[in-house]
């Protein structure tokens, strides 16, 4: 059981670092577009980026034991990922499947706003 999805940063070194969250699913596009909008002040620095929006998606949960994993793995290889998604900071892109769209449109898209830094 679970609505489990996986939010894939994929990096400029050919790598990604990746958020699993148990229970992210059923509100992981609002979710993902808020804590992009936070990290955008630091767009271009991808490790502080990374964890911001990573810090911004579990911010009501750090301290739990279980609901979310961070791992690293190569950005092509997502067949063993429930529902991912990715963040692509080589391009400033979020998609996943046939879908993509910049940050920005994104952000836009879900919260209806975008606070521009």
């Amino acid at each position: 059981m679970g609505a489990r999805v996986n939010f894939v940063f994929k990096q400029g070194d050919g790598l990604a670092t990746v958020l699993y969250s148990h229970w992210g699913e059923d509100s992981m596009y609002p979710d993902l577009a808020a804590a992009l909008q936070h990290a955008l002040p630091r767009m271009g620095d991808e490790s502080y980026f990374i964890r911001m929006a990573i810090s911004h998606l579990i911010q009501h949960n750090i301290l739990d034991e279980t609901g979310f994993g961070i791992y690293a793995c190569d950005p092509s290889d997502q067949g063993f990922m429930d529902h991912p998604i990715t963040i692509d900071l080589t391009d400033g892109t979020v998609g996943e499947g046939e879908e993509w769209h910049e940050i920005d449109e994104f952000i836009n898209y879900h919260l209806g706003t975008l606070t521009k830094v």
